[in-house]
């Protein structure tokens, strides 16, 4: 990020691209391996994305495809299904911050959940409750939900939608993210005590 500012403020040509603001300063040769890197590095990372989303798919318990065969085939079906949409929306490239901002509005309040959750059952064992079928933590999908709800409708900065805070004090900017982080440990915190759940399941195996 810092490396970008630099590279802005020494850029004079107001009409640069992001690519040619970063790589301006840098030999043709390092400028190219810098973009090289970056390509390949968004491969790496972009692999592990569809490889956890096709393992999210499998869960579900679809049994339509060869077992030995299903993880490797649902990864490369929606990793091409996705290539194929994100070519699709390069004809609107602009909108792709917005949907940055929106992927963020429930991340942020998720990492909510996940945190307190972590925080308020620290020291116990919870694995039982994988496979506990009367296992119902309604309390944090409540608290993701409101969190989103409050963060969105406070401080979220779109196109479509502008936020009360961001409409007041524009220089405010989009803040959902963080406050909806904020937002959401504070209601589990509070919703966790009316679901009167155990903290404490440890997994029991089937004897056979």
């Amino acid at each position: 990020m810092s490396l970008g500012v630099v590279s802005a403020t020494l850029v004079a040509a107001p009409d640069a691209s992001p690519t040619d603001v970063f790589t301006s300063t840098m030999p043709s040769a390092i400028a190219a391996f810098v973009l090289l890197a970056i390509v390949i590095g968004g491969i790496s990372a972009n692999a592990i994305n569809i490889y956890s989303g096709s393992m999210s798919f499998v869960a579900l318990g679809f049994g339509v495809l060869p077992e030995r065969l299903r993880r490797a085939m649902v990864a490369l079906i929606l990793g091409a299904l996705g290539g194929i949409i994100a070519f699709i929306g390069l004809s609107d490239i602009s909108q792709y911050q917005n949907f940055l901002f929106v992927i963020a509005y429930w991340v942020g309040p998720w990492l909510g959940v996940i945190f307190a959750d972590w925080f308020l059952r620290r020291r116990n064992r919870i694995d039982g409750f994988l496979f506990d079928k009367k296992h119902n933590p309604w309390a944090g999908f409540l608290a993701m939900a409101l969190a989103m709800i409050l963060s969105i409708w406070l401080f979220s900065n779109q196109v479509q939608y502008v936020g009360i805070v961001p409409t007041a004090i524009p220089e405010f900017g989009d803040s959902a993210f963080e406050f909806g982080f904020i937002f959401a440990i504070i209601f589990y915190a509070i919703l966790f005590k009316f679901q009167r759940e155990r903290k404490d399941e440890k997994m029991v195996l089937p004897t056979q």
